[in-house]
């Protein structure tokens, strides 16, 4: 089965290469107040919604960039792509999609205040963390489930 709709199988090893600088930056920006200097915006008056002035870019270029790394990891092409690999990628991201928001409500009952805010960030990139574990782990138990059965 041919599905156009993924990303070339080198895009995998490119999300994994920069997913762990990205987490890193990510990481340093919220803990340790990190910025590179270079990605100040330029002040300028408020309009409204979109307030640009005395903002640092840092943080937003490590969530684009480890969301567009764990979008790479989740949706490039593997070495054999099948009917039933394509199974296993719909059921993994269905099962990833009810997880998160399994997740997402609990925590919406339970975490309040400023604290809800980091729950709504990490709720971006969930669905995909989730759906590449699931995905992974039924890719690796495949092999042995064939096997056993044969046996």
């Amino acid at each position: 089965m041919k599905n156009t709709m993924l990303l070339p199988r080198a895009c995998r090893a490119i999300g994994l290469v920069l997913l762990p600088v990205f987490v890193t930056l990510f990481a340093a920006c919220t803990y340790y107040d990190f910025i590179f200097q270079f990605l100040n915006t330029p002040a300028h008056k408020s309009s409204g919604l979109l307030d640009f002035s005395n903002n640092n870019l840092t943080d937003e270029v490590a969530v684009v960039g480890g969301i567009l790394s764990l979008f790479m990891i989740a949706f490039s092409r593997l070495k054999t792509e099948d009917e039933y690999v394509s199974f296993i990628r719909l059921k993994s991201l269905q099962w990833g999609v009810y997880a998160n928001y399994a997740i997402f409500i609990l925590l919406t009952c339970v975490i309040y205040g400023d604290w809800y805010m980091n729950v709504l960030y990490y709720n971006i990139a969930t669905i995909l963390v989730l759906f590449i574990l699931i995905f992974n782990y039924q890719l690796y138990i495949k092999p042995r489930v064939t096997k056993t059965e044969l046996a």
